[in-house]
């Protein structure tokens, strides 16, 4: 049953998205440029900064999950020769994840351009499940 109701949710939260302007610290990726480089030598490490009850509902596929209260904690986690992207549901938390990835050395910083629920809305892929034990 509840398998059912979380892609409800998913949807049913969609018209309640923050309007912010676009004051991140770093480049943004399109959801579209994001699928076509998953799954390529040149995919950065996705990294979602939600809840881990949010990240299990849907996540980008491939995603790790640290919760942006846990991110400074967890840098040993966040390293890619290809860089960094981190998302949200509405840029909130990204806009606090940036800085401590700066501050801490990792410059190859992007984010997910119109928050995760542009790709919600572009219909791309969405992963369900909790986050794998880290071997951290």
């Amino acid at each position: 049953m509840l398998r059912h109701v979380y892609p409800l949710l998913l949807v049913s939260l969609l018209p309640f998205r923050v309007a912010v302007a676009d004051d991140y610290m770093s480049p943004g990726l399109t959801p579209a440029e994001l699928q076509a480089k998953l799954g390529t030598t040149g995919a950065p490490l996705v990294v979602d900064v939600r809840k881990p009850v949010e990240f299990g509902i849907g996540h980008v596929p491939g995603a790790v999950n640290i919760p942006v209260e846990e991110l400074e904690e967890r840098l040993v986690e966040v390293s890619s020769g290809n860089g960094v992207l981190v998302y949200c549901i509405n840029g909130s938390r990204t806009r606090q994840a940036e800085p401590i990835l700066y501050t801490n050395g990792i410059d190859n910083v992007y984010h997910l351009e119109g928050t995760f629920y542009a790709w919600i809305e572009g219909k791309h892929p969405i992963e369900k499940g909790r986050a794998k034990k880290s071997s951290w």
